[in-house]
Order: structure tokens, then C-alpha cells, then sequence
């Protein structure tokens, strides 16, 4: 794929995630102003508006997360160049920190739906709620805890392959061809983990949107979840 199309692509997959959520806003109004009958801009409570603000940084960082990734596929499809390798390791450990702050969004958002329940109760939203039930979910949390681990471990075996380069790539030292395998080898199971989690969790997002339809806006879509591009020792 060449460069222009892949920032195409990328445009694109940034596009439909700004679509999904961005019908947050119109649904949250809808079902406010249905109950109230008069002009959303005359009668969105803070509460409103905050969760508003709090569903659009997560929608921010989620972008921002899925773009990095498929920076982190294309680099890694690039091997014959250490300075490919560095621009791989340093892309990891900011993904590191942008998983950690949409996580911390998300938290956001659901702890604030919490703690005002009596106000979504009595204003008939308490369908939110299913957000919380949705993040504190086996699915999702197993997902979160395969990305960290697939992350760590790629992290590793291109760390260990930027400081052997040479052993590696020219001098074809058996030791560390021996030891690269195992890194590979971790990396390969930590990568196969983490797309089953994938998986699961893609399926367990459809059941429950279909179940709890109303939430849909407050979840990402299930098109980033995609296989990875996996790096392929055998092309040294």
C-alpha cells in the first residue's frame, strides 16, 4: 500500500469513528428535549452538557489510539532499518500512554453517570447505565488487559532487535537468532491473544447493542478492531 493510500484509509477510519459517536449529541437531546418539549438550547441542564463533553474525549483519544495503531502497522512492515525499529519502539510507548488516557476517560464518564443516578432516574435516562455494565464488562476488561500485554511484549522483541541488530541481521549469530525466537515466539501468542479478544469482544458489543440499542452512541465502532499485521521474522 503505498503512503498516500494508506493515509486515505487512515482518513477514513477516523472519519466513521467520529460518525458513530458524534450521534451522541443528537440522541442525548432527543431524549431530553422529547420530555421537555422546548428548545434544547434553552433547557440542557450541566448534567447534560458534561456528559456530552465527557463522551466527545472519548471519542478524541479513541481516534487518536486507532490512528497510532495503524501507524504501528505500517512501521511494522518496515524491518531492514534500525531506525524503523526505533520509530516503532518510540510509537509503542505512546500508545502505552494513550490506552492509559482513554481508559481514564472512559472511566470518567461512566463514574460520573454514577454518581448523578438519582438525576438520570428521574429524568427517565437510566438506560445509561448499561455504558457502566458495557466497560466493566469480562469481554472488555480481558480486551484492555491483551492490548497492554500484545503492546509489552512487542515492545520487547523489538527492543531486543534494535540492540542485536547486527548479531541478527548480519553476523546471523546463532545465540541470538536462538534468542529472538523466544521473543518472537511471546510476541506471536501475546499478538494471537489479543485479536481472539478482539473477536470476542466485537461480538459481545453487537449482542449488546442489539440488546441495549440506546447505547450505541456512548460505544466505539467494532470496525477498529481488525487483525494485526504481524511481524514477520522470516523476511530477514
Amino acid at each position: 500500500m503505498t503512503p498516500k493510500a494508506w493515509m486515505q484509509k487512515n482518513r477514513m477510519r477516523g472519519s466513521v469513528i467520529s460518525i458513530v459517536f458524534s450521534a451522541v449529541l443528537g440522541a442525548v437531546i432527543f431524549l431530553y428535549v422529547s420530555k421537555t418539549r422546548k428548545p434544547p438550547e434553552d433547557n440542557l441542564p450541566p448534567i447534560i452538557k458534561q456528559v456530552i463533553k465527557l463522551n466527545d474525549n472519548i471519542k478524541k483519544t479513541t481516534i487518536d489510539l486507532y490512528n497510532a495503531s495503524g501507524r504501528l502497522d505500517s512501521i511494522s512492515m518496515v524491518q531492514s532499518r534500525i531506525t524503523d525499529i526505533k520509530s516503532a519502539i518510540d510509537l509503542i510507548g505512546q500508545l502505552r500512554e494513550m490506552v492509559k488516557k482513554n481508559q481514564q476517560e472512559i472511566d470518567d464518564l461512566v463514574g460520573f453517570i454514577q454518581d448523578h443516578e438519582p438525576f438520570f432516574n428521574r429524568k427517565n435516562l437510566a438506560w445509561m447505565f448499561a455504558v457502566k455494565d458495557f466497560y466493566s464488562s469480562e469481554n472488555v476488561i480481558s480486551h484492555q488487559k491483551s492490548q497492554t500485554g500484545y503492546l509489552a511484549s512487542f515492545e520487547t522483541l523489538l527492543q531486543y532487535t534494535h540492540d542485536n541488530f547486527e548479531n541478527i541481521m548480519e553476523h546471523k549469530s546463532q545465540q541470538h537468532m536462538k534468542n529472538y525466537d523466544v521473543y518472537y515466539l511471546r510476541y506471536r501468542r501475546a499478538a494471537d491473544l489479543h485479536n481472539r479478544s478482539n473477536r470476542k469482544r466485537i461480538a459481545f458489543q453487537k449482542q449488546f447493542i442489539e440488546e441495549y440499542p440506546e447505547v450505541s452512541p456512548f460505544i466505539p465502532g467494532s470496525h477498529h478492531f481488525e487483525p494485526f499485521k504481524f511481524w514477520d521474522k522470516f523476511s530477514f
